[in-house]
């Protein structure tokens, strides 16, 4: 069986490569290979990440490649993790929301848009490639953002294989409530539904017991997980309900804002300094005979990356931060899974009936009564080897069925713009969107990104 990564030449493909490397057993995985357009990031990201892979699966084959045909050739399962328009693009998204005194965080709201408009049409393109070269069976695998409207619109385009979106938020939250109930992974159920990075939780059970009042009285879980950029007060105002970390810029939306333009900086532009000095010191380097030292110099330009996440924006810092590892400890550390072990989960259940509970961007159908049934939502899954079944949610609060009702009109609207190159329907969902909720804002930010980002416009009427 044949694994490929498309964007394998990003900054976490070291990361993806050792939860491949150790997971590849499960799913018969007998080949993979990581493709990237980016030539320069694939010899350096890329090699590291073959580095590591091939020291802990040294007799699986790994290859590099930069040919989206070669790399999609016969492929079983493919994963997508892209940024187009790299980092300038991310930066260009954030400043023109700022400029307007809005957030432009670049998956939620106008930046969310942005990257939408980049990444859409160049996943459609891989798309038809996968149709055209791939395995008739081929698995795809959405991980990149944002999420769910990329793979709403993947679905939407009409592909013909089987796809789910990603995103290791809810899995990394319940991984932490897991830590903090003392149990294992397997012994803890939780409820999750909504959008991605629109969503929140409830129903904790442990071994079928409700812990969800134990934990929301529990001090640690504002201070030891996602839930501490969260006030209790807010969560008694959310019915109870335990929040998705990028809840955050919708709840403290001016507090996030304001942090942002007195730091000087956005996240975009502190994460473009640390990789451009990386690069350099990595591009000095023969990396496959000096994979010790470039593995150090990567990880630790990674730990400024990491450890900064969020801080800026909550004037907090992160619930847990990594410390510096030797490329031998980091392959010996247990691998924490991260988004590739829901995928990899999902593979598995289908194929061997192992149940398991995972959280994915799927089509509605009816699990959520108050969407269309084309909709595609955040949701908990049983998984089996009846496939994957998702969980249905009734008596959802109005508050929050309200705010996701809302931002999937939104989403709707920027998928058939963007799907269609259609300006007024990009107007349209901007309007909608409770972070612009402005026609005379919506229509200037429509026409400051399509001028930023002409290159990725050109069919945009």
């Amino acid at each position: 069986m044949k694994l490929t990564v498309l964007g394998g030449g990003g900054v976490r493909s070291p990361f993806l490569a050792k939860s491949i490397a150790y997971n590849t057993h499960r799913i018969g995985i007998t080949e993979v290979v990581f493709m990237d357009t980016d030539e320069r990031h694939l010899a350096i990201y890329g090699a590291l990440a073959q580095g590591v892979f091939q020291r802990i699966r040294g007799d699986i084959a790994f290859s590099l490649s930069s040919d989206p045909r070669q790399a999609l050739q016969g492929a079983d399962y493919i994963i997508t993790t892209l940024r187009i328009g790299g980092e300038e693009g991310r930066i260009h998204d954030e400043r023109i929301a700022l400029n307007h005194q809005l957030l432009g965080q670049e998956t939620t709201g106008a930046g969310g848009f942005a990257m939408a408009m980049r990444s859409i049409p160049a996943i459609l393109d891989y798309c038809r490639l996968i149709e055209q070269v791939s395995s008739p069976d081929a698995v795809l695998f959405n991980f990149t953002n944002p999420s769910g409207m990329v793979t709403e619109a993947i679905i939407k385009s009409g592909f013909q294989r089987r796809v789910y979106g990603i995103c290791d938020a809810p899995s990394e939250f319940i991984r932490e409530l897991a830590e903090l109930l003392d149990c294992r992974e397997d012994q803890l159920s939780v409820d999750c539904f909504g959008l991605n990075h629109l969503s929140w939780f409830r129903n904790a059970r442990v071994n079928g017991e409700p812990v969800t009042e134990r934990l929301l009285a529990d001090p640690r879980l504002y201070r030891d997980t996602c839930m501490k950029y969260f006030s209790p007060e807010l969560v008694a105002l959310s019915d109870n309900l335990m929040l998705n970390e990028y809840l955050y810029y919708y709840y403290y939306r001016e507090q996030a804002i304001a942090a942002i333009v007195a730091g000087g900086e956005t996240r975009g532009e502190q994460i473009a300094a640390i990789n451009r000095q990386m690069l350099s010191e990595l591009g000095e380097l023969d990396i496959p005979h000096q994979l010790e030292h470039a593995f150090s110099v990567y990880f630790s330009h990674y730990l400024q990356r990491e450890n900064s996440y969020m801080q800026r924006e909550s004037n907090q810092g992160k619930v847990k931060t990594r410390e510096m590892l030797t490329l031998q400890q980091f392959i010996e550390q247990p691998d924490s899974g991260g988004y590739a072990g829901v995928a990899i989960d999902i593979l598995e259940a289908v194929n061997s009936g192992r149940q398991k509970r995972v959280v994915v961007s799927m089509q509605n159908r009816d699990t959520l009564d108050f969407l269309h049934p084309d909709d595609v939502i955040e949701i908990s899954c049983e998984l089996s080897s009846a496939g994957i079944q998702p969980v249905k949610m009734r008596d959802i609060p109005d508050t929050q069925k309200n705010l996701i009702s809302q931002v999937k009109e939104y989403e709707r609207l920027a998928v058939a713009a963007i799907l269609t190159g259609n300006r007024q329907l990009a107007i349209k969902a901007l309007m909608v969107h409770p972070l612009v909720n402005s026609y005379s804002l919506a229509k200037t930010l429509v026409e400051e990104y399509l001028q930023a980002h002409r290159a990725y416009a050109g069919y945009w009427r």
